[in-house]
Order: C-alpha cells, then sequence, then structure tokens
C-alpha cells in the first residue's frame, strides 16, 4: 500500500495538512503517516550548553501529544485509514525530505509553529517542495476539502507533462472538472494592443495556442475519458492566470517543478514559487 507523509507541529496550519492529507489518503486508497521533528542542539550562542535529560523527555512528550492530537484529526476525516505516526529529533525539512523518500506524497501547512502572520510560505514547507523527490502538496491556511476544479499549468512543451498527468489522475480520482491553464505569452492583452496588435489578431494566436496545447493534452484523455476538461488559454503572467483561475474554490492546483525555460540546476521555478506563495487552495508540485 502507498503511503501519504503529513508533518505536524501542533500549529493549525499543520492540523489543517492533516485533515487535506487524511482526505487524500482515502481518496487514494493509501496509509497515512503523521511525523513531527523535534531538536535538542543548543544554538552557537551558547556553545557545549548540555540540555537536561528531564527537558528532553519533556520536549519528546510534547511532540508525541502534537502527533497523537493528528491522528484524531485524521480519524474524524475518515476512520478506515490506516494511521501510524513517528517523532524524530532532527531538523524538520530533512526528516520530510528523508521520510518522503519512502512516500509517494508529503503534505505540510504552508507555515507552522512560530511561522511569522505576514510570512505566505515557511522555510520547512520551502526547502521540502524544492529538495523532496516525490509529489508535495502545500496546504494553505484558509484551505478547505472541497468538490472544486482541479487546475493545471500546461506549457506546449514535454516539461509540463508530469503535472498534467498528474491532474487529469486527481480529477479522475475526485470526480471532478479538470481546468488546464495555459499563457502563450507573459503580456496581458491591454500590453498586446500597445505593440500594436489588433483584437482579431490577438483572439487568432490565442486560438492556434487551444490546439496546440489541445494535442499536447490528447493522450491523457484517452487514458481518462471520463474526465471533463475545460482549457483557458490566454495572454496573462503564468502564475498570475493560474491564480486567478483557481481562485479559493478550486479543490488542487497542480504545478510541475520547472516550467519551459527553466535552468536544469533551478530546484523550483518561478512560476511555481508564486503560486506556492499565494494560492488560497492546496498545491501539489509534481517531479518528472
Amino acid at each position: 500500500m502507498s503511503t501519504i507523509l503529513v508533518g505536524v507541529d501542533g500549529s493549525a496550519e499543520s492540523i489543517n495538512a492533516v485533515r487535506w492529507a487524511a482526505g487524500a489518503a482515502a481518496t487514494e486508497g493509501a496509509a497515512l503517516k503523521i511525523v513531527s521533528a523535534y531538536t535538542t542542539t543548543t544554538s552557537d550562542y551558547a556553545p557545549g550548553l548540555v540540555i537536561p535529560q528531564d527537558v528532553i523527555d519533556a520536549i519528546r512528550g510534547e511532540v508525541s501529544k502534537y502527533v497523537q492530537s493528528a491522528a484524531e484529526v485524521a480519524r474524524e476525516v475518515d476512520a478506515d485509514i490506516e494511521i501510524s505516526g513517528s517523532i524524530v529529533e532532527g531538523d524538520a525539512a530533512r526528516v520530510m525530505i528523508e521520510f518522503g523518500e519512502q512516500a509517494e506524497m508529503t503534505v505540510l501547512g504552508s507555515r507552522g509553529l512560530g511561522g511569522f502572520k505576514g510570512l505566505f510560505l515557511g522555510s520547512v514547507s520551502t526547502s521540502v517542495a524544492a529538495h523532496s523527490k516525490g509529489r508535495v502538496a502545500i496546504i494553505p491556511p484558509e484551505a478547505k476539502l472541497t468538490e472544486g476544479p482541479v487546475v493545471v499549468g500546461v506549457d506546449d512543451s514535454k516539461v509540463s507533462d508530469p503535472a498534467v498527468a498528474e491532474a487529469y489522475r486527481q480529477a479522475d480520482l475526485r470526480n471532478v472538472e479538470l481546468v488546464a491553464v495555459h499563457t502563450w505569452t507573459p503580456l496581458d492583452a491591454d500590453a498586446l494592443h500597445g505593440y500594436g496588435l489588433t483584437s482579431d489578431e490577438i483572439e487568432e494566436m490565442s486560438q492556434q495556442a487551444v490546439e496546440a496545447v489541445a494535442e499536447r493534452m490528447a493522450g491523457y484523455g484517452e487514458d481518462y475519458p471520463d474526465v471533463k476538461v475545460k482549457r483557458v488559454v490566454l495572454p496573462e503572467e503564468p502564475g498570475k492566470a493560474i491564480l486567478e483561475t483557481a481562485g479559493d474554490t478550486a479543490s488542487l492546483i497542480v504545478m510541475g517543478s520547472r516550467g519551459r525555460g527553466g535552468f536544469t540546476g533551478l530546484l523550483l521555478g518561478s512560476r511555481s514559487q508564486k503560486v506556492l506563495h499565494h494560492a488560497k487552495v492546496p498545491v501539489m508540485i509534481v517531479r518528472a
């Protein structure tokens, strides 16, 4: 049985991530593994300081409560899913990345305990999204389990294929519409008019892009014939177009880790970063 991994730290954001992860585990027929990490290392300002064992035990006890509480929340979502838990000493991001190697997907809240209110994405979530080898889902605080569409960003190249394939699978599992967003230029219509293009010319270029995207997605449509697909093709900055299309009603945004033209060494492209930082709904990062 496949496993979905979720990280918890006692925050409301991580509990929201547990609810989503439990729903995803039920939908995918997967087991749920709940992990919390703690550290007993001292800072550089107090080198050599030895933390008393009773303090370490108290920390472990508190972290254990996080996992137990999360398991209770998961059972409220679906009592039939298989649940296990672990508490691990170590850096939270490293722990989640290492555990994620044995999981189908890693789920985290967008901010953790102690995260600044104005910070859209916490350091642990950012690091795991950038470095994890498997699927990563980041759940914002306001996200709810909905029956809205799955939204996916599509390039006219093979780069977006893994994200498109996963988006079709997710839409099929959830029995919802798939909305494919493609932007054939980062300039909006007003800017294109400023360059002398007429409305008819812009419409013709958009139509050509629609045909290119349809051809790109044709094979997946054959694999998932029951999935209804809506194509949104327009001149716009890609991240903005995806965020506006998803709004706060989509059930999920699916993104590739890099877009067309992304540098090979870049672990997370600018488009994916923008969507992760500003989305109001869950975002899933998919790698090849």
